[in-house]
């Protein structure tokens, strides 16, 4: 159940990221700094996606160590 929770709250993280580098791109398009930020927290938003999945990977698709 934790990791389901992690999987959702990276999602969010990711989520508010994307947004806020959209918001960034539309009404700051003219500032270089702000276009800058936007890039940087898409990449954060990219990545907070993917570490989702590799957690919901983990969760649904274990790794067996059997010997």
């Amino acid at each position: 159940m934790k990791r389901i929770e992690n999987v959702i709250l990276l999602k969010v993280i990711g989520s508010f990221e994307l947004i806020a580098a959209l918001a960034m791109l539309y009404f700051f398009m003219d500032e270089v700094p702000a276009v800058i930020g936007a890039v940087i927290l898409l990449g954060l938003s990219a990545n907070s996606f993917y570490q989702a999945h590799k957690c919901y990977l983990r969760q649904y698709h274990p790794h067996k160590t059997e010997e």
